[in-house]
């Protein structure tokens, strides 16, 4: 829910990512509890909940990156905090460096050469790293498939036009199916969410309050349901492309009714 809920890791590590209970410092009083989140959560509510003790067990010895923009960085910092929560952190070693810096070069050849941040290894040897792509950039596409198992991948909310939008679905599309083939790899593209804003934010939106929010601790929070600034033309876009069956290896994950008012 983007600047409602939680937002950068360093916000959310200390109260929502703790492996042990703890009492919260006095300016986390403010913040929403995890029953409230769960509560809010009312798309997900009703669907088979896994862990990331599950996803680290499937991923042992492989790696896995998210790509896209500051949505789906919260995604990754999502993963990060469950990664803290159930103890699953593991040190880096000679190991994990070898492989940073043996993937790093591929990062680097392309324009805007921004090799992927925030890596992280995990108990069993899954790595996981967020490589921030707001838009398809053909090298980086090579990099990704290059240097992981698993890609989580989302472009969209930064096209506005949208026969761009689509050619590049289509270059982008044809390396990752390419990919996805081989035995142990896959690729899952991520529909753009529904976008949800602040009723005091620059842009002046004041159409009322999102779900029942608790005013007594959530009064700096006002937001209006939603504001789709044509995101469900570019899922339109996307389900197009995919509709043409040139793609069949690639896994759709339907985000923006998760997101929906």
């Amino acid at each position: 829910r983007g600047d409602c809920v939680a937002g950068e890791l360093e916000y959310i590590m200390p109260k929502y990512c703790s492996p042990i209970p703890r009492k919260p410092h006095p300016w986390e009083a403010k913040w929403p509890s995890e029953d409230r989140l769960r509560m809010a959560d009312v798309h997900a509510s009703g669907l088979p909940q896994g862990t990331m003790t599950e996803l680290v067990r499937l991923l042992r010895g492989r790696t896995l990156l998210i790509m896209g923009d500051s949505v789906m960085e919260q995604f990754y910092n999502t993963l990060q905090c469950l990664l803290r929560k159930e103890s699953l952190e593991d040190r880096y070693d000679a190991a994990f460096n070898e492989f940073v810096q043996k993937t790093k070069p591929l990062w680097l050849m392309g324009k805007r050469k921004k090799p992927p941040k925030l890596p992280q290894k995990a108990i069993g040897g899954m790595r996981m790293m967020y490589s921030r792509v707001t838009t398809v950039h053909k090298d980086e596409v090579l990099a990704a498939v290059a240097s992981s198992d698993v890609v989580v991948v989302n472009w969209g909310l930064h096209y506005q036009k949208l026969d761009i939008y689509k050619s590049d679905l289509q270059l982008a599309f044809q390396i990752l199916d390419d990919y996805a083939k081989q035995p142990g790899k896959a690729i899952i593209f991520q529909e753009t969410g529904a976008q949800h804003f602040k009723a005091s934010d620059y842009h002046g939106y004041t159409t009322g309050e999102w779900e029942l929010r608790d005013k007594s601790t959530d009064q700096a929070c006002r937001c209006q349901p939603t504001e789709d600034f044509n995101v469900n033309a570019r899922n339109r876009v996307l389900l197009e492309v995919l509709g043409s069956k040139k793609y069949p290896h690639l896994r759709l994950l339907p985000f923006y009714n998760l997101t929906r008012p």
